[in-house]
């Protein structure tokens, strides 16, 4: 049996979520609207810098945390799977919303640049990200409290 199909559905909701994080760099961020043509658009990764590499580390460190936990590892005590993931979830919707303020000054020579929907993506990949940890903590139980958050 793979891990995929021994991760329970929070997991799955949560490394989904994590994926779409590191995936919407593929996707139009950013772009220029032209009255003639749909207009120009730049993806992450053509307007990679600090906070889209921070992105990725969270969305990579998220899906290493639930392949872990997926096989059988349990955090240190104080730790556990949902509250870290949870944490994750907020800073990377953190940096989205950091992202989303902080655009390309210009876009082949016009100066007007507005989002696209690959911020978007990635604001619902956190979005997942924090569901499915949510789930995983409210699935603990009453009897281990979460320290982390």
């Amino acid at each position: 049996m793979s891990r995929w199909a021994r991760l329970r559905p929070a997991e799955r909701v949560a490394a989904a979520g994590a994926a779409a994080m590191a995936g919407s760099l593929l996707f139009p961020w950013y772009g220029i609207e032209l009255e003639l043509f749909s207009g120009f658009s730049q993806t992450g990764i053509e307007a990679f810098g600090f906070a889209h590499a921070a992105l990725l580390v969270v969305a990579g460190a998220s899906l290493f945390l639930i392949w872990r936990c997926g096989g059988g590892y349990e955090p240190p005590r104080p730790l556990s799977e949902g509250g870290l993931l949870v944490l994750a979830a907020i800073w990377g919707a953190a940096l989205v919303t950091y992202l989303a303020f902080d655009r390309p000054d210009e876009i082949a020579g016009f100066e007007t640049v507005r989002l696209r929907y690959g911020a978007f993506v990635a604001f619902g990949g956190a979005a997942a990200l924090l569901s499915g940890a949510l789930r995983l903590r409210r699935a603990r139980g009453p009897g281990r409290a979460d320290s982390v958050v």
